[in-house]
């Protein structure tokens, strides 16, 4: 028997899993079992605990994106199988990934390096865009501070009381005091 294929009974739609050992048994939660499941229904037993999530489209709420058109959902489900931490591998995907980074810094009047391009990288998501961001800008603010002789044990970053909880972590994660600044309804911004 070959690792992950199940033994016995096979389901081949998603209905069939209701009528399988498939849908009695426990899903793992702390180890790789030793009989694998047939993959319809693996995928219909997750996407059912997915039933719980809330309702993306309806999560107004969230920096999520709650539509996207198909065409964009595929170039995500190819991507998914990249791995772009190894450039040279896929150096035409590092190439499209160089030219994102380069409009958005310019979007965002970055200035760029001696060889015309944008510093940056991508993210899964904000709260990872935001973590690196505070990486960056303590760095940048001790060697600021270092090449002036000035103290670096203490950054402190200012942002208003409407930021995303992700700012919060970040400072405290990485030792910057957090300023915040109270905003109302008449002054949205700082």
């Amino acid at each position: 028997r070959q690792a992950g294929r199940q033994t016995g009974q096979q389901c081949r739609s998603e209905m069939e899993v209701y009528s399988t050992h498939a849908a009695i048994q426990e899903l793992p939660d702390s180890e790789i079992p030793e009989q694998g499941m047939a993959a319809p229904c693996a995928q219909q037993l997750v996407l059912d605990e997915l039933l719980l999530d809330g309702n993306a489209p309806q999560n107004l709420a969230s920096f999520v994106t709650t539509y996207m058109e198909p065409e964009a959902e595929k170039l995500i489900l190819h991507g998914a199988r990249v791995n772009m931490i190894d450039m040279d591998e896929y150096p035409q995907s590092a190439a499209i990934h160089q030219r994102c980074v380069n409009m958005i810094g310019k979007m965002w009047y970055a200035k760029p390096g001696d060889d015309g391009k944008m510093t940056g990288t991508a993210c899964v998501g904000s709260s990872e865009a935001i973590m690196l961001a505070v990486l960056a800008m303590r760095a940048r603010w001790r060697k600021a501070r270092k090449a002036a002789g000035l103290d670096t044990n203490k950054p402190n970053l200012v942002f208003g009381s409407n930021v995303q909880c992700c700012w919060h972590k970040a400072c405290m994660y990485f030792d910057v005091e957090a300023r915040e600044a109270e905003v109302s309804e008449d002054e949205l911004y700082l």
